[in-house]
This record gives C-alpha cells, structure tokens and sequence, in this order.
C-alpha cells in the first residue's frame, strides 16, 4: 500500500505499528487466524513489524533480503545508487540507470527489471522511509521458526550485518542462509532461494 503498483495510494508509517495493523485488518477479513508469511525487502521489514505488534498471528516468517535489522554503509549507498540516481534523473541516460541496476544485482538485473526500475525511478515518487530496524525487547514474545536469507553483495541489507543482528534480535532464528548475491537475485539464484523456502515450509507449515 502507498508504493508502486495497483493498491492503494495512501502511505502509512514503517515505523510504528501501523502495517501491522494493516496486515491484522487483513488477516481478519478473510478469516484468516494464522499463516505463514514470505516477504522480500520491505515486505521482510513489514512481516517485523506484525511481528513486534502481534506474533501470535505468524506461523512462520520467511525474510528474504530483510529491511527492518540492519543497513548497508551509506557511503556506498550514496555513492553507488544515490549520486547514479540523480544523474540519472537529470540526463536519463542510460548509463546512470546501468550502474544502479549492476549494483543492486552484482551485475545480472535482466533487460526488463531495469526498465521497470527506469520508469519507477522517472515516474514514482519514491518511499523514503525504510521500516524501523527492530529491537529485541519488540521481538520477545515472537516464537515463531524464521527462515532469512541474505545477500553476500547486498548494498542495502549485507548478508554480515544482517546476520549478527538476526542473531541478537530473533529468538527463534531457525535457519540463515546467505548466497553470493545483490539485493535482485538472479535467475539460478532464485531457483535456489525457492527450493530453501519449499524445505523450510514443508517442514514448519
């Protein structure tokens, strides 16, 4: 809700309890007491933050390149996507919009993601607000089996970061896998990050 595609455009807080509420609201009209959850990114950071406000609701969290712990150096960000940016914006060349796409998949983006990027990136006003990183007082009542798997290359949530702070703040860290990928997987990539989270919810789903 409030990012690019065709829900709603209102844009609600990552850094309270307010997407938490939402997925309740949710939850609650389809009848849907419990569940599994998956989410990429800012969907992970989302999944965290129902986490910290209702953990009874999750039967078991997948998070894949997880916002919400931890964040990459912001003078790599700045210098390899944010400066990109803005000279992008400025020229829309697509040399700018290049270097983006290499860094955030350790060079294999595919024509059409980058494209799709292009058009977010000149049509889109962009969410500044990343999900608020979580502590381990928000998680202490969440018990349920996490599955998070991380990028090694990942300018924005690297796979050590991510991993020592997975550690601290979630009790119930069940499985941590990382591949040597950006934060866009690739398609082998991909076919491997499926065929974990299919053993992970076979075995606890």
């Amino acid at each position: 809700m409030g990012h690019p595609g065709y829900s709603e455009q209102k844009r609600i807080s990552a850094k309270d309890f307010s997407f938490g509420q939402w997925i309740v609201e949710l939850m609650d009209y389809f009848n849907v007491k419990k569940c599994a959850f998956l989410g990429p990114s800012y969907g992970a950071g989302i999944i965290l933050r129902l986490a910290a406000y209702m953990p009874d609701r999750i039967e078991c969290a997948t998070l894949v390149s997880p916002a919400g712990l931890k964040v990459g150096s912001k003078m790599e960000m700045i210098q390899h996507i944010l400066i990109p940016l803005l000279l992008f914006k400025n020229s829309s060349s697509a040399i700018y919009l290049e270097k983006i796409a290499d860094r955030m998949s350790a060079n294999c983006m595919k024509e059409f993601d980058r494209q799709i990027i292009g058009d977010i990136f000149r049509y889109v006003k962009l969410e500044q607000e990343m999900p608020k990183l979580t502590g381990r007082k928000e998680l202490e009542n969440y018990i349920s089996p996490t599955l998070i798997i991380a990028g090694e290359k990942d300018i924005f949530f690297p796979e050590k970061k991510i991993k020592k702070r997975a550690e601290q703040v979630i009790p119930n860290l069940t499985i941590f896998q990382s591949f040597n990928m950006g934060h866009f997987p690739s398609e082998d990539y991909l076919e491997k990050i499926n065929n974990v989270i299919i053993g992970f919810l076979n075995k606890y789903y």
